[in-house]
């Protein structure tokens, strides 16, 4: 599979913003690069296989290290954080960022991930 950077779909009134169609082809592509999102505070992610993580950028030129963690909504729990994903759930995080990159994470094909920012 080729890598495939993920496109804004739907940016509406503002209110929500949703870039999909991301694809890795190896481990730490970045299939998700949002640009500008410091006017939203709220973010799920999602993808139908492979694995992802997530680091920020707080002032729109460096990114941390080390991925963020991320709630997972699928969980029995709403306390379970993780720091990657797994497909074919939704995971939600929050912050005030001004960039977030979304990296393939180990060698399996991360595909059709989907980030939706809203307010």
């Amino acid at each position: 599979m080729a890598l495939t950077v993920a496109t804004i779909q739907a940016s509406g009134r503002g209110d929500v913003r949703v870039y999909s169609g991301g694809l890795g082809d190896n481990d730490n592509d970045v299939v998700v690069q949002a640009d500008d999102v410091s006017w939203y505070r709220t973010f799920d992610i999602t993808s139908t296989g492979g694995a992802a993580d997530v680091i920020v950028s707080l002032d729109g030129t460096n990114y941390h290290t080390s991925p963020i963690s991320m709630f997972d909504l699928g969980s029995a729990s709403f306390a379970t954080a993780v720091v990657v994903t797994a497909a074919n759930r939704v995971y939600r995080f929050t912050g005030c960022f001004e960039k977030i990159r979304v990296m393939q994470n180990g060698a399996t094909d991360v595909a059709d991930v989907i980030l939706r920012c809203y307010r």
